[in-house]
């Protein structure tokens, strides 16, 4: 299938699943996980550590995490939105190279070790392990069709959420920026308004995204990789 019409089918199929109830925000959370598990590994990273991981019905996350300096906390705030911004970048990538057991690996080992660690709410508990009940379940009876078309809804969920939600914390952080979140606490601990880590997130979101649908198109990293070598 041309790559284009895929994903028009793809952004329609899940712009339609958004907006079918339990179902949208079942699979809004992948893009969650990823952010909060951001937050965690930054916070181990910088010598501090991780408390607790929630997932919530809205779509909504929380990493409770505990740092030995303001550095770390910072570094902490700041990696949520990137880290789902990259990971949809690598997602994008391993489907373009049909990794898909590899990629189903990686989902699982992120998975396993939230629930075993991390995750400490029922909302949590039970979409972990009915992502990854459903995984087992179409891989291991040989669907390997339904398998490969599951990783791809998973990543183009994580792709358009991932910068979606750029826009709508930069959004958020000019109308109201005690209410934006990552942004807002970023503020609070460096005297820098909301609206500018607001930008950041935006523009880093922005990158990873046309990032994503120049390797989806067939794009050639290596292009890239020389653009910058010669800037």
């Amino acid at each position: 299938m041309d790559p284009i019409v895929e994903f028009f089918i793809l952004v329609v199929l899940i712009a339609i699943l958004s907006y079918i109830p339990l179902v949208g925000p079942y699979i809004k959370l992948f893009n969650t996980m990823i952010h909060e598990t951001g937050h965690a590994v930054t916070a181990i990273l910088t010598g501090g550590r991780v408390e607790s991981i929630s997932l919530f019905s809205n779509t909504g996350g929380l990493a409770i995490t505990r740092h030995r300096s303001v550095g770390g906390r910072i570094l902490t705030l700041l990696s949520g939105y990137p880290a789902a911004s990259l990971f949809s970048v690598f997602i994008i990538y391993g489907l373009t190279q049909d990794w898909y057991e590899q990629l189903a690996m990686v989902l699982a080992v992120i998975l396993v070790y939230n629930l075993l660690f991390w995750v400490r709410n029922a909302v949590g508990w039970v979409w972990v392990l009915s992502v990854l009940a459903s995984l087992y379940f179409i891989y291991t009876n040989g669907f390997m069709s339904v398998f490969e078309h599951v990783l791809t809804l998973i990543g183009g969920v994580i792709v358009i959420q991932a910068f979606l939600s750029t826009w709508i914390i930069f959004v958020i952080s000019i109308k109201d920026r005690h209410s934006a979140g990552d942004a807002a606490l970023l503020e609070k601990e460096t005297k820098v308004p909301s609206f500018i880590w607001g930008f950041l997130f935006l523009f880093q979101g922005t990158v990873s995204f046309a990032l994503a649908l120049f390797i989806w198109f067939g794009g050639d990293l290596y292009l890239i990789v020389e653009i910058l070598n010669y800037i």
